[in-house]
């Protein structure tokens, strides 16, 4: 009897025990060794990854029709030649139609999903490179890198607006986003922000809130609305407009600048030669997206260790908290649906299988 009771008490202790609440984050393994750059959700379940690598001949595009959980991908989407070429971002404008670019002023467009692509009429070669892709809606695009160019037939074609020169400051964008067919803004090397107010012709610098000699490379810009909008780049910096870009601040709270080293895991050693020994690198923030004004991801990387972490934030990016580490994978692409559905990919550190993250459903609580 007394065994009886004892067992019973034990499996009621369990059973009333709490439990573990499952990651919100989950790392989906997928099988090629490509880096991704470019990620693109048409929906819930409609994804797609472009990328490439020094083993990836003519690039690589990924597929998933489950929301992330599985991927096929296609290579040689450059042609076979084209060893260790990568394509870019990419952006698909429902489950069919999409473009991506290639890098040296390329840019592809398909009309079956990404089964084909075809090249965009780019009006003749520039020797420009072009980094990042974004349309306003079915027929208004831009592209951006060493020069800025403009596509209004669902990107089949593109012109030229601006290329980078001297007169200029040799203007180079990693980053672009118009909020109509006038307003836009791009993102770059030397804490470089612009914005433009007649689609993209003509190109005026933004101040931000650094030193005289504090210029780190704005990797992301995203805006939610005309008002809301944030960058984000090295050393952990994000930066937050709430006037439209008329002003903007620092905002660090919560964001892990420097990396926090696990429990039992050995600091850095010293280096032999005083003086000599080198500072952990700080946070790359490499990309940044919200699902409305107050709810949204940054993504970011600590180069020294190939480790990342995903960060969330409630309040508009005034405070941000570590939702997601992720060891042996630099993120660099982020996109989100909405506040339950996002996804995330970058390139793999050598000694850890490539993987792709997925948002797997609402915070605990709520």
């Amino acid at each position: 009897m007394r065994r009886t009771t004892a067992a019973l008490a034990i499996l009621l202790i369990t059973g009333c025990a709490p439990r573990r609440a499952p990651e919100r984050w989950q790392a989906v393994e997928v099988p090629t060794d490509a880096d991704f750059t470019g990620i693109w959700f048409s929906d819930s379940l409609n994804g797609w990854l472009a990328g490439g690598g020094w083993a990836i001949d003519g690039g690589i595009i990924g597929r998933t029709r489950d929301g992330g959980r599985t991927w096929r991908f296609e290579s040689g989407i450059l042609g076979p030649a084209a060893r260790g070429a990568s394509l870019g971002r990419i952006q698909m404008r429902d489950s069919l139609h999409g473009c991506v670019t290639t890098g040296n002023r390329g840019i592809l467009v398909t009309d079956d999903g990404g089964s084909n692509w075809h090249p965009a009429n780019l009006g003749g070669a520039s020797g420009g490179r072009l980094y990042d892709l974004r349309f306003l809606d079915a027929w208004n695009g831009w592209a951006a890198g060493t020069e800025i160019a403009r596509s209004e037939d669902a990107g089949e074609t593109w012109r030229t607006l601006i290329r980078g020169a001297s007169e200029n400051g040799y203007l180079s964008a990693n980053a672009i986003q118009f909020l109509d067919t006038a307003h836009g803004w791009i993102a770059g090397q030397a804490g470089t922000l612009m914005r433009s107010e007649d689609g993209g012709i003509d190109w005026t610098p933004v101040s931000l809130p650094t030193g005289v000699s504090d210029r780190p490379t704005l990797w992301d810009v995203s805006f939610t609305d005309a008002v809301h909008g944030w960058v984000a780049g090295e050393r952990g910096r994000l930066f937050r407009t709430a006037d439209g870009g008329e002003t903007w601040t620092l905002e660090q709270n919560g964001v892990p600048v420097t990396r926090v080293i696990p429990k039992g895991e050995p600091r850095r050693p010293r280096a032999p030669v005083p003086g000599l020994e080198l500072e952990p690198d700080p946070l790359t923030l490499s990309a940044i997206r919200f699902a409305d004004a107050d709810h949204g991801w940054a993504v970011g990387y600590y180069a020294d260790v190939a480790e990342s972490v995903i960060l969330s934030t409630a309040d508009g990016g005034q405070s941000w908290k570590t939702e997601h580490v992720q060891p042996g994978e630099e993120l660099r692409c982020l996109f989100v649906l909405d506040r339950d559905h996002a996804w995330a990919a970058g390139d793999r550190a050598r000694r850890l299988p490539q993987v792709v993250l997925r948002c797997a459903g609402p915070p605990p609580g709520r």
